[in-house]
Order: structure tokens, then sequence, then C-alpha cells
């Protein structure tokens, strides 16, 4: 106790340096503190508050199949006045799509898909894999101006080809489709999405049309069955030999 209360100008300044000292230890700390808080203060106000956001559908442009959109859907379909809308298809082609029908399309290209659950026009489709998948229905066709388009699988559709566009099944298949009017039968590769217009089951490209033999009527009544998962390269040997029991003599 007597050291600390030892009086003399030595211990005085002793005593008053060591004050000082850790009096301006604790103004710096104090300082350092004050500084820290509102550098954090003024971070949090500039960051983004973090919105929760619901999942996005496969409606959207985020998370969508991108299937082109088919003759059922456009305002240019087949059903009403077929020979007609096809006779003006040409006229409505683009330079581009022109210059592509001249020249055999690529085949395949695309990938095996079978996709999400998804909603069109207020319905909703859920695409899965049924091997013993059959339907009767009626079945409408491309039009010329989606020649050139992708498909849902990112394949080329092309009217030329035997191809169709279903609304489940998964992307590429093969399935027989037969015309019962006249029982013509035909093997197709479904890589595109569609039809979506109430009634229809199947839509299948102009040459299919031609080659059952509805092309002049827009619509038919058909049977479908389906037959497995196609190839990716885009093969159709299936889909050309199905071709020889039509045009047997």
């Amino acid at each position: 106790m007597s050291g600390v209360f030892q009086k003399g100008p030595g211990s005085l300044a002793r005593c008053g340096l060591r004050s000082c000292s850790a009096r301006r230890r604790w103004v710096l700390l104090m300082e350092v503190l004050v500084i820290a808080g509102l550098c954090n203060f003024l971070t949090g106000c500039s960051e983004k508050p973090q919105i929760s956001q619901t999942p996005i559908s496969w409606t959207t442009e985020v998370n969508r199949e991108r299937p082109i959109v088919t003759a059922s859907l456009s305002d240019a379909s087949q059903t009403n006045k077929p020979s007609e809308s096809a006779a003006k298809a040409s006229q409505t082609l683009t330079s581009k799509a022109r210059a592509e029908r001249r020249h055999k399309l690529r085949k395949g290209g695309g990938y095996h898909k079978i996709g999400k659950r998804y909603q069109v026009a207020g319905i909703w489709y859920t695409p899965k894999h049924d091997a013993d998948y059959e339907e009767t229905g009626i079945a409408s066709w491309y039009g010329d101006k989606f020649h050139a388009q992708k498909t849902a699988n990112g394949e080329i559709y092309d009217l030329n080809a035997l191809t169709a566009a279903h609304r489940t099944l998964p992307l590429p298949s093969l399935v027989r489709v037969t015309y019962l009017a006249n029982g013509r039968s035909v093997v197709v590769r479904v890589n595109d999405r569609g039809p979506f217009k109430k009634g229809r089951i199947i839509d299948v490209s102009a040459r299919v049309a031609r080659e059952l033999g509805f092309a002049d009527k827009g619509t038919a009544k058909v049977h479908v069955k389906y037959l497995g998962p196609a190839p990716l390269d885009g093969s159709d040997e299936q889909e050309q030999a199905s071709l020889m029991t039509i045009r047997a003599p």
C-alpha cells in the first residue's frame, strides 16, 4: 500500500503516464468497436434482402422443355381446310426454311428424354415410360411452317420424315400408327410434344399423313401402339420398312 501512495515527483509522473496510456488504449478500443459496428450496419443496409422464391414450374422459360408449336396449336391448323392451308403453306415459309427444305435435314442429334410434369392451357401432363401404351383417338398433322424447327428433345422437325409428337411418351420413341379407315399402318419416330387440342392423341408429320392417306382430311381416327425407344442416331430403318407393307402390290 505504501508503494502506491508514495510521494515524489518521479512517482507521480510514472503514475500519470500509466493512467494516460490506459485511457488512450481504452479510447482507441472504443473507436475501433464503433467503426466496426458502423461498417457492419452500412454493409447490411447495402445487401439485398433474401426473397423466398417458389419453385419454377416447367411452364416457365427457365425450366421448360421447348417443344415447337405443333399444327394443333397454331392458327394455321390443317383441321378446317387442309388442302387450302397446305397449298398456302409454302408462301409462309421463311427464306431460311425454303433453303433448308431443298436439302436433306440431319437425322437424330437429340437426346433421350422423359421430362417433367408440365402444363399447357390449364391442363397438366405427366411424361412417363409405359411399355404397354396403346390408345385409339384422333390424329392431326404438322403444317409446313414448322419445317426445320427444333423439337422438344433437340432434334429437327422434317416434314418429309416419318415422325410424330406425343404428349407423354419418352423422346425419342417408336410407335405404330394405324389409320382405322383404311387399315394402313406406319412406324413413326416420336420426337416432340403435342398435340394439345382436346380429343387428339398424336400429331404426325405431313409425310406420315400422306402415307396413311388422310392428308386431305386434316385429322383421322387412328390406333397408336408404343414399340420402344428409338435410336439416337436417327436411324429410320424400322420406319422405312413399315412403308413396304403399305406399298406392296
